[in-house]
């Protein structure tokens, strides 16, 4: 279902997975299961290599599992690529699995939903990624459990997979991915480093921003992004620095809710930027998605109407864009990220390589128009030249 502006008077809004939100209920998978999926037998448990092995919260929960065929699959590297997805699609397939659930971060959970939806259509990966071949069928029901907050896959219709031979992204956007269910249980983001609460939070935040800004948003997705802005802007920094249980827990409720809204409003020009950060230095896919923020808000907030000026300023309570640009490096700082890119290890003699690595048509719904040169003067003050 495409979305449609409200300068056409018409909007669309579509999220078909249902959510799951609250202390412990993770203790009802068993439960959730049974009256969502009554049939299925064999379930197939994907992790990442390490961080849930010793969680023993999470071995509980999912010991309660006895009327399922339980199998899992914990060899999810972070930016998993096409190879990872075909393996993970071919066990799948081997184990004659009924239904998937993905337990951990932006990784596995993409993994996951690209794995189960090419379980269950002919080709590979790069052949849907590029376009040359269409999805003919939905994946294998899907249970996402997120134990970070920030990548919001748990509620998304996206998966981003890392070529890394072609240097390259190989994501999907594709409504068949919806995950059917997502659990969000705040306990699991408490043994989360500051490190990891910090790049999570931050990719869900910049993407409230881009979802605010796009030209796909509209009067519903506007509310998502705000309130997920709010929380973020009240309690992120609490989280990374104090590990704070109520701060965690809003946390994972504005990551969720930054997904839902986006959804039907995508992450663009941060996002686009972030991606050859990632791919030639390894910046943190938040750090790399968050850095240009404070550099582009200000050209993009001009273009703005002066209502949606207003209530982003009223929402991150501050007077003015100059404020707002200032709490943003103060808040990227606080959590111990960069506001430069030398910070990162990136010189600024690889300006032009940034540029030449950026998806541009992840531009196209940024609501003014972007000249290279324009992108390019922006950019260098991203370096903390002296």
């Amino acid at each position: 279902m495409s979305n449609i502006s409200t300068n056409n008077n018409l909007l669309n809004w579509h999220h078909p997975t249902k959510v799951y939100f609250g202390e412990s209920v993770l203790l009802q998978l068993s439960k959730l299961i049974e009256e969502n999926f009554p049939s299925v037998k064999n379930a197939l448990i994907v992790t990442g290599k390490y961080h849930l092995k010793s969680n023993e919260y999470f071995n509980n929960s999912i010991s309660n599992l006895s009327s399922l065929n339980i199998e899992i699959y914990d060899k999810i590297d972070p930016y998993p690529s096409p190879e990872t997805v075909t393996l993970l699609s071919d066990t799948i397939k081997k184990n004659k699995t009924h239904i998937v659930l993905a337990a951990g971060g932006g990784s596995v959970m993409d993994a996951s939903k690209a794995a189960s939806l090419l379980s269950q259509n002919d080709g590979d990966w790069m052949e849907y990624s590029s376009g040359a071949k269409k999805v003919a069928k939905k994946g294998l029901p899907l249970i996402a459990i997120p134990t970070t907050s920030g990548s919001s896959s748990e509620v998304t219709k996206f998966a981003t997979i890392w070529d890394w031979d072609k240097n390259s992204s190989a994501g999907l956007n594709n409504e068949l991915m919806f995950p059917e269910i997502a659990i969000i249980d705040p306990e699991l983001t408490q043994t989360m480093s500051a490190n990891l609460a910090a790049n999570s939070g931050w990719d869900a935040l910049t993407s409230s921003f881009e979802s605010y800004w796009s030209t796909e948003s509209n009067s519903i997705t506007d509310l998502y992004a705000l309130k997920s802005i709010e929380i973020f802007f009240n309690d992120l920094e609490n989280s990374v620095n104090n590990a704070n249980s109520h701060s965690r827990s809003e946390c994972a409720l504005g990551a969720t809710i930054s997904g839902i809204g986006y959804s039907n409003s995508r992450p663009n020009l941060c996002h686009a930027i972030g991606t050859p950060l990632t791919l030639n230095w390894k910046t943190t896919h938040g750090q790399a998605v968050c850095i240009s923020l404070p550099y582009f808000l200000p050209f993009i907030f001009d273009k703005l109407s002066t209502s949606k000026q207003n209530l982003l300023l009223s929402t991150c309570k501050v007077s003015n864009i100059d404020s707002l640009i200032l709490k943003l490096k103060e808040m990227i700082t606080n959590c111990k990220l960069n506001i430069y890119l030398d910070d990162c290890d990136i010189s600024s003699n690889n300006l032009d390589k940034i540029l030449n690595g950026i998806p541009m048509e992840r531009f196209l719904t940024v609501p003014t128009k972007f000249e290279t040169n324009t992108i390019k003067s922006i950019m260098s003050k991203m370096f903390n030249i002296k």
